[in-house]
């Protein structure tokens, strides 16, 4: 939702201190990984125990923490069962970032003690001395909340340029396996998502002359999770501790589908995760002409885009389709909106599905994106969460989605709020899903939102 990650797939659709058992790394390592992930089976995956908590699983923005610090105000470590910590990067050719313009961040690669990092594949810090006071931080919140995980995020929208690399290389693989354990260790953190944005498909143009997707990401996709279940497995049973597997997922067919090969793919990538996280917003968003709902729980007749399956129940009952098993599913949703302006109201007077004058411009930092904790700060809601500053709140009954329209300047925005997480809630309770993921802490208004998530999904 903002320059450093912006979910758009609308348009696109030292090993041998780290893990003993696999010493000597490089693509040997990487190859016994693979063999051991064969045999390992079920054991990788946690299933949840019947009458298990649902996870709530929230992304902390790292790249935030100087305004937006590491504290039990900021984090609520009761009531969230993970925090992902947004973003690590990978190394490729002793760079890591993404040279394309609207990135335009490239810099040497930094491990984890400041040092400069040259295997191909290694995960690396932005700041080494910064992410690792953040993640000591989170880390330091287990102590009195021993349910609460602390995972690394790695890639995101900006920073999946060098996935296919990696996944392509038994040597770069092995280098993403090793320096993922010995990061675990040192921190004393649970696991690895791989937010990959996407395979076969960049959501970031790629420059040129360099290489950002392969029609054989899937395939590679599912390879290098089995060489780090395989190794994480291995490590967990050494450190008495399970190393979870997540992945963020896009929810359109691009996605789920492996081109006529069909979505069996995603249902094979999963045997090695403990779930996946679907990415179930950004259906509709500002660049478009026409005003809608970005994270539609179910469809409406009247928007076209849901004949496609593009609301968030669309795209869960996409994996279930595929094969993937619903206590593998966490459904995501967003703690924040997207506005338009210039939009003309209609003839139900609420500024619905009209083509409008492109993205409004009162969100952050001037933008079209309007967190939760913005529109209250704005006064567009009310502390009862009802429209303010001559906006007027609207419900659509099918899509199960909030708006807000202010008819004396046309501005529209499609958001989340407490009633609609509730609904979508229910959901997820009912179709027995895993749990419900959020993006991001940040954009929350005094932890309104997950206080109301996690009531609802543990009523």
């Amino acid at each position: 939702m903002n320059t450093h990650r912006l979910k758009r797939w609308t348009l696109a659709a030292a090993l041998a201190a780290a893990l003993p058992a696999i010493a000597n790394a490089g693509a040997n390592a990487a190859a016994a990984a693979a063999a051991a992930a064969a045999t390992a089976g079920a054991s990788a995956n946690a299933t949840p125990a019947a009458g298990a908590a649902p996870e709530i699983v929230g992304y902390y923005p790292g790249w935030k923490s100087d305004a937006f610090p590491v504290t039990a105000a900021n984090v609520d470590a009761g009531r969230l069962t993970m925090a992902l910590y947004a973003f690590l990067d990978v190394c490729w050719n002793g760079k890591h970032g993404n040279p394309e313009p609207s990135v335009n961040y490239v810099a040497p690669c930094q491990d984890a003690a400041g040092g400069a990092q040259a295997a191909n594949g290694a995960l690396v810090f932005r700041d080494a001395a910064k992410d690792g006071a953040n993640l000591r931080a989170l880390v330091a919140m287990k102590r009195q909340h021993p349910q609460f995980k602390v995972v690394v995020s790695v890639g995101g929208w900006d920073w999946s340029n060098q996935f296919s690399n990696v996944a392509d290389s038994a040597e770069a693989r092995a280098s993403f396996v090793a320096s993922s354990v010995k990061l675990m260790r040192r921190f004393g953190l649970d696991g690895v998502d791989i937010d990959w944005e996407y395979p076969t498909e960049a959501g970031v143009p790629c420059v040129a002359g360099a290489v950002c997707a392969r029609p054989a990401d899937k395939r590679n996709f599912i390879t290098l999770a089995r060489e780090l279940r395989a190794a994480f497995d291995a490590a967990g049973r050494q450190d008495r501790k399970h190393y979870s597997i997540t992945i963020a997922a896009g929810g359109n067919a691009n996605y789920v589908n492996d081109g006529a090969a069909g979505g069996g793919w995603i249902a094979e990538l999963a045997q090695s995760l403990d779930w996946i996280n679907i990415m179930a917003y950004d259906y509709h968003m500002p660049w478009e002409k026409r005003s809608g709902h970005h994270a539609a729980l179910f469809a409406d007749p009247a928007d076209p885009v849901t004949a496609g399956g593009l609301y968030a129940a669309g795209s869960v009952q996409r994996y279930l389709r595929a094969g993937v098993a619903a206590d593998k599913l966490v459904m995501g949703v967003p703690f924040y909106g997207y506005g338009w302006k210039g939009c003309p109201s209609g003839a139900a007077g609420d500024g619905q599905y009209q083509d409008c004058d492109g993205g409004a411009t009162g969100g952050a930092d001037g933008g079209n994106s309007y967190g939760f904790g913005h529109l209250l700060k704005l006064g567009y809601l009310t502390p009862g969460h009802e429209g303010g500053q001559g906006f007027k709140r609207y419900w659509n009954g099918a899509a199960k989605a909030p708006y807000l329209y202010r008819a004396a300047d046309g501005v529209w925005i499609s958001y989340e709020d407490p009633a609609s997480l509730k609904e979508k809630a229910r959901y997820v309770k009912a179709q027995g899903l895993r749990g419900a993921m959020f993006w991001e802490l940040s954009a929350d208004g005094g932890q309104q939102m997950l206080r109301a998530l996690s009531a609802a999904m543990r009523k």
